[in-house]
């Protein structure tokens, strides 16, 4: 281990010198504090022996920290490659710039000769037991009686350290072998494991097809389902084993193996937004690649110059492949026309060491064209595949194609005064060819590079499904977005129209169906979700009814709300059918119940613990001996899905949220050909939104953080992706009859649900549950307009006629027309509707709009330890500030003018208030 100040007299040479670098936390007040911070700790980069044909990760074992502690491994560069294949002494340079301190680090690897060995590291130690906390319980370590997911067996035993992520765009490789076949999406590429080998596709733009069930026009944006080729070795059989050998925020490395065998044939890297995909091999004379024959007029190949080579073999640094006039969608129509194929030129670089032998073969192809491309690779034992948009793209993408990802990483930091989150997306590389002239490079999705801090982009592009992807060169970017504040609620309606007889009467409806003793309405349902619609209007109504003084009502609803969800967060016998259990295998939370296989495949964990976690923040400001009570047990579900903290043993680092997509994943194991997927953003973002009240409730700064991390950027996808705000993602062929995509998959867009093709369905899951944070949607006159221009289009879809799910739908009208959404609410259209419960919170929710009016951005509130704001501008131009104050004493709030003037506003313990902000 090397740590600051200290030279380790060995065969390597250290070079730490040490300055300082400029950080700035924020103190208990809030206050910015600049405090020196330098590299601290170094550890891994000693010289070592390694057993032949076993991966040879540069990263692992290795440990770099800064002065705090913190984990920055993810600004190494590493120069030259270990062929782990090849007995040997491989020399690599390990170098960092951290501030103005550096490392400079050459340390040799030995491969030798051994028997490969693995570590017996497992995650199943824990005894069958209920466990008390607090007031509350929960079972673990076994229970045959309800289901479970199957343990991550595709995955090495020393990354079992930390708990298994699951809900990600690769994780269908931890639970199946070739994770099932299925999609594996990284933008631009679609990738695959068969006994093939490796696909790799570039599916470009996909098209439109549409459909016509039940009457309902709709329709999907992908690509037809046919590979541009596989890649392989020779030396692995016809059936083989993936393993995850590796991953980070944004990487994951997958080896290849023969049965019954631990040598690592060959070894695939994938990385989110990489132009390239990596492979490394035990044999460097054993890779080959496989063209498609499906679908494929001919091939053509060319150097790296582009000079077209006729051969049959060829010697050079790489080659480009050309599948020319490959088929790739269909002329389409509504209402479900398919017309004639569409045909397009598929181009790809192939990148190696210098002197490598490439031979063009045909293997049994059906016209006896050369579809097998066979490589020795000589002077390496590495290559990587990249898509081209031309063949005159080559010789740029070359120069940079043989920067490796190692270890990505996406970190954030929150600015309390200009409630702000700043997003850093950094990547540790090595330069397998030992080139320091040429950098990483990664294509933006339009989420970052429309958020970018600094805009260095080139001036390369790619057209996919998810919009034009733009080139960076580098290992870093920042993106930058504003926290506008979010609440359970808003304060009573201080309006003339509101009517707060009529408001009791409809508190009084939701308390009659929430009866304890009623086991046919949702409070007694046994699926948690199925609870939620329950929870979620009795924590709204249990907010109305403080609002407008009714305590017996208040009272009541706090009652019903602690009796559904103390009933989850206890084992009360051995016959309980509600009740948390905690997986260790994976370090997961789940139900006794299973609905949308919440426990069998740990999917939709942030929609439904969102849910409860909400309703707990709720009834922790209103009842605090809940909150004593149930902490534990509270944030033991919390953490099941948004732990704030990284390489933690106990739970998965906010485990359905994919950091660099920047969004939740629904499906735990991602097995679908399609990839994962998410179909309500808005349940998503509501997780969020507990998340962030729970944070308060128990001033927890780590999680508070974490929550307003993952609210701006679902929020911010669910703009740009799921309502294509910038109006650059969906083709014409899309929005011209839709302005929505009701599921987002890895590669593909269905405007469509999972339970049906109605319009109101499709647009409305992305409004539900119906709450304060619905006014994200138009923080400003551009997204106002936006918004406006979907609910236009969702409208024309139905003849301007709603015909369900009436709450949702008028919220929306609400936050574009409070009068309009006013005029046509009818109690009785919502108490015959799926969700009657939602009456009154609908009420409460479009005379708060109308009362109190649109979001103002221009004021700002600073961020708060435990005080949460968001602020309206009401049609006579005043501006209100909601202020939620859960804690147990009083505090003060500061807000910034546009004009830059600090406004101070003390609020009482434990309440919920408006503040007018301007005179």
């Amino acid at each position: 281990m090397l740590k600051k100040m200290v030279l380790i007299a060995l065969t390597l040479i250290v070079i730490v010198i040490l300055s300082a670098c400029r950080k700035q936390p924020t103190t208990d007040n809030n206050d910015p504090v600049i405090v020196d911070l330098g590299i601290g700790e170094v550890i891994g980069l000693e010289d070592g022996d390694f057993t032949l044909n076993e991966y040879f990760n540069p990263l692992r074992d290795v440990l770099i920290k800064n002065q705090s502690g913190e984990n920055i491994t993810h600004y190494l560069k590493v120069n030259g490659f270990v062929h782990y294949g090849k007995v040997g002494t491989y020399n690599l340079h390990y170098s960092m710039t951290y501030g103005e301190d550096t490392i400079d680090i050459t340390r040799a690897i030995h491969i030798k000769e051994g028997t490969i060995v693995k570590e017996t590291n497992t995650r199943n130690i824990f005894s069958p037991s209920t466990v008390t906390v607090g007031e509350g319980s929960y079972k673990t370590g076994g229970d045959a009686s309800i289901d479970h997911p199957v343990n991550p067996l595709f995955i090495e035993p020393y990354l079992l350290d930390k708990a298994v992520p699951s809900n990600g765009w690769w994780t269908s490789l931890l639970v199946q072998n070739y994770g099932g076949g299925n999609g594996i999406y990284t933008n631009p590429f679609r990738s695959s494991f068969s006994s093939a080998g490796v696909e790799v596709t570039n599916n470009g733009v996909g098209f439109v097809q549409y459909w016509n069930p039940d009457g309902y026009n709709t329709m999907a944006n992908f690509a037809l389902a046919l590979p541009d080729f596989h890649m392989k070795s020779s030396d692995l059989s016809t059936e083989y084993r993936t393993q995850v050998v590796d991953y980070s925020d944004t990487i994951v490395s997958v080896a290849m193996r023969n049965n019954q065998s631990l040598a690592d044939q060959m070894v695939v890297t994938y990385t989110q937004g990489s132009p390239y995909i990596f492979v490394e091999l035990a044999n460097e004379k054993s890779p080959f690649i496989r063209l498609a024959s499906n679908g494929v007029s001919s091939y053509e190949f060319y150097t790296v110059d582009g000079i077209r080579i006729n051969g049959t073999s060829y010697v050079g640094d790489g080659i480009i492949i050309k599948l020319v006039q490959k088929h790739i969608g269909y002329q389409t129509s509504r209402p479900a026309q398919v017309g004639q194929p569409n045909y397009g030129d598929r181009y790809f670089l192939v990148s190696t060491p210098n002197g490598t032998s490439f031979t063009f073969s045909n293997d049994n192809h059906p016209f006896g064209l050369n579809n097998k491309i066979s490589m020795e690779l000589n002077e390496g034992n590495y290559y990587s595949v990249a898509s081209l948009q031309s063949i005159s793209e080559a010789v740029y993408y070359h120069t940079h194609a043989f920067n490796k990802p190692l270890k990505g990483d996406v970190s954030y930091v929150v600015d309390y005064q200009k409630s702000e989150v700043i997003t850093t997306y950094q990547t540790a590389y090595q330069s397998l060819n030992n080139n320091d002239e040429s950098s990483m490079l990664q294509f933006l999705m339009p989420h970052h590079y429309q958020q970018i801090v600094d805009n260095n982009l080139t001036d390369y592009s790619m057209r996919t499904i998810r919009g034009t992807m733009k080139l960076l060169e580098g290992n870093q970017f920042q993106t930058a977005l504003s926290f506008h504040g979010v609440l359970p609620a808003m304060t009573k309606p201080n309006s003339s129209a509101f009517d707060e007889t009529l408001m009791t009467e409809y508190l009084q409806d939701l308390a009659s169906r929430t009866e304890i003793n009623d086991t046919s309405n949702f409070l007694n349902d046994e699926g948690p979700y199925w609870n939620s619609k329950a929870m979620y209007p009795l924590s709204q109504g249990i907010i109305i009814a403080d609002q407008i003084g009714n305590d017996a009502l208040k009272s009541e609803l706090i009652g019903r709300l602690r009796y559904i969800l103390t009933d989850w967060f206890n084992v009360s016998n051995a016959s309980d059918e509600r009740y948390l259990f905690y997986n260790e295998a994976w370090g997961s939370v789940y139900y006794s119940n299973n609905d949308f296989n919440t426990a069998s495949e740990l999917s939709d964990h942030s929609f439904t613990h969102g849910y409860l976690i909400h309703a707990s923040s709720v009834l922790a400001m209103y009842d605090p001996s809940f909150l004593s009570d149930y902490k534990d047990m509270v944030d033991l579900l919390l953490r099941g899905y948004m732990q704030p903290v990284k390489d933690d043993y106990d739970f998965a680092y906010l485990r359905s949220f994919d950091p660099w997509a920047g969004h939740t994943w629904a499906h735990g194991f991602a097995t679908f050909a399609e990839g994962n997927n998410i179909e309500s953003s808005s349940e998503a973002i509501n997780s969020w939104v507990g998340g962030y009240l729970w944070a308060l409730a128990t001033e927890d700064k780590d999680l508070k953080e974490a929550a307003i991390y993952g609210f701006v950027h679902e929020l911010n996808h669910a703009k740009t992706y799921m309502f294509d705000y910038s109006e650059t993602i969906f083709p014409d062929e899309y929005s011209d009859y839709a302005q929505v995509a009701g599921i987002l998959w890895g590669g593909k867009y269905d405007y469509a649900t999972w339970f049906g093709a109605n319009p109101t369905f499709i647009y409305g899951i992305q409004w539900l549950p119906n709450g304060e944070y619905l006014s994200s949607y138009a923080l400003n006159e551009d997204e106002m307009s936006r918004l406006s221009k979907i609910y236009s289009t969702y409208l024309s879809a139905k003849n301007q006629q709603i015909d369900t799910w009436y709450a949702n739908m008028w919220s929306i009208q609400a936050i574009i027309n409070p009068s309009i959404a006013l005029q046509q609410f009818n109690a009785s259209l919502i108490l015959n509707d799926d969700y009657p419960s939602d009456l009154s919170q609908t009420y409460y929710l479009l005379h708060g709009l109308n009362a109190y009016g649109q979001r103002n951005t221009e004021y700002i509130m600073e961020i708060h330890s435990v005080v949460a704001s968001s602020i309206y501008q009401n049609q006579q131009g005043q501006i209100h500030a909601m202020i939620w104050n859960p804690s147990s004493s009083a505090q003060t709030v500061r807000f910034t003018t546009p004009s830059g003037d600090v406004i101070s506003v003390s609020v009482a313990a434990r309440s919920f208030t408006p503040v007018l902000l301007n005179n």
